[in-house]
């Protein structure tokens, strides 16, 4: 049994390119095959242009300002004025009868000036002495009570010093004891003592002595 579908589909094949090859021999083909191609695409380089540089401004002077202008006063000069002149003094002629002063008499020389003191003699040191040339009070010591318990003995020689006016001013152990306490005690007897001053031609002088004191126990 024939197909007549297929029989359909082969004429439509055999007139296509029927069709088609009468156009490709009438030149109809190519004018379609050119306007389906797509026109030449024509590209052109255009060179780039440098990057112009920013315009750079030129700062603009600034107007100077004028210096301030100072106006100098010179000072007037003050005119002199004329100094007043003298009125001239009329001599008057000399008196006859006058009669001139006598000159006055010289002054009386100076008074010689009075004679200087002479020095103060300078104060020697004590004259020593007896101790019974200026007699002293006798000394009355005081046994020290811790000497009496130790049973300490001995004696002490207590050098001394008066004044114009026989006062013991100075006092000196010269030889000990032995003890402390018993030089001490011979000087605090010795400073118990009062004297008569010591006259020298008259005349009450420092002196010095010596006087010794002895410790015994009874």
């Amino acid at each position: 049994m024939f197909d007549q579908r297929f029989f359909k589909i082969t004429l439509a094949v055999l007139l296509f390119h029927a069709g088609l090859l009468y156009l490709i021999q009438s030149g109809l083909g190519r004018k379609i095959t050119e306007a389906v191609i797509s026109p030449e695409i024509v590209a052109r380089i255009i060179p780039l242009e440098p990057p112009q540089k920013p315009a750079v401004e030129t700062p603009k002077p600034r107007p100077e300002t004028p210096p301030k202008q100072v106006k100098v006063t010179t000072p007037k000069p003050t005119p002199l004025q004329p100094r007043p002149t003298p009125a001239p003094v009329a001599s008057l002629p000399p008196t006859p009868n006058a009669v001139e002063a006598p000159p006055a008499p010289p002054a009386p020389p100076a008074p010689p000036a009075p004679a200087a003191e002479p020095p103060a003699p300078v104060s020697a040191a004590p004259r020593a002495v007896g101790i019974g040339e200026i007699q002293c009070s006798p000394p009355q010591p005081t046994y020290p009570s811790q000497s009496r318990r130790m049973g300490e003995t001995g004696k002490a020689v207590v050098r001394l010093t008066t004044d114009e006016t026989g006062k013991v001013v100075k006092t000196a152990v010269v030889s000990s004891s032995g003890s402390s306490r018993l030089d001490q005690a011979a000087v605090d007897a010795v400073q118990r003592m009062r004297c008569k001053p010591y006259l020298d031609n008259g005349r009450a002088v420092a002196v010095t002595a010596q006087q010794p004191i002895g410790f015994e126990l009874n």
